[in-house]
């Protein structure tokens, strides 16, 4: 079996770099910067959806880039996440990580987190022309590790949109930024409130309802 996983939110909490860099970033730019505000900064999939009109959005998240950086030795995994990896690597199961981070962050992340040799194949940014809720960077590591199918564990609604146009089964990580109300409207198969709860699921078989809509 082939499980994909998205990074942040779902197996690493950067929770804490990410609001550093963005209040301070904010702030610098005499821009609202109280948790609200951030936190609706940090999930926004573009400047209209931040609030905010495009050169600005784009300018703090350039700015957020060195904050980012000198943060990043707060990066932890979530609970069990070394665990459940080693274990399904033992059985067989293929991983890999599809984000639309950029690869430096990415890597460095990794390695602080002891996670770097853990995947196959790490798809980031860079490598793709669309990111997600387009299913291309899925297709790039189905195609990298000669796999179709598979599932894919995400916190966002975009994750699931692009698991399901790739063909994959969409697992929601239900303590990531979205929140499980937000994964299952957005249509996962499951929904999982802690990452230790990962094998089980992917033991159950797909229910005839997710192959219905997997295949619209």
């Amino acid at each position: 079996m082939l499980a994909l996983f998205d990074l942040d939110g779902t197996l690493l909490d950067t929770a804490q770099a990410h609001a550093h860099a963005a209040k301070t970033a904010l702030a610098r730019r005499g821009l609202p910067c109280d948790p609200d505000t951030v936190h609706r900064f940090l999930v926004a999939h573009d400047a209209a959806s931040a609030g905010m009109d495009e050169t600005a959005y784009y300018a703090v998240w350039q700015d957020m880039q060195p904050l980012y950086r000198e943060a990043q030795h707060t990066v932890r995994t979530f609970p069990g996440v070394p665990e459940v990896l080693s274990s399904l690597a033992r059985e067989g199961c293929r991983l890999g990580v599809v984000t639309s981070k950029r690869r430096w962050a990415v890597q460095r992340e990794l390695e602080i987190t002891g996670l770097a040799a853990s995947f196959e194949v790490v798809v980031c940014r860079e490598d793709t022309d669309q990111h997600k809720p387009s299913p291309q960077p899925l297709l790039r590591a189905q195609s990298l590790v000669g796999l179709r199918g598979g599932v894919y564990l995400g916190d966002q609604d975009t994750d699931v949109i692009a698991a399901r146009a790739a063909g994959m089964r969409p697992i929601g990580a239900g303590w990531g930024w979205s929140g499980a109300a937000a994964l299952r409207d957005a249509g996962a198969a499951a929904v999982i409130g802690a990452f230790a709860e990962l094998p089980s699921v992917l033991r159950e078989p797909e229910d005839d309802a997710f192959r219905a809509r997997a295949a619209e």
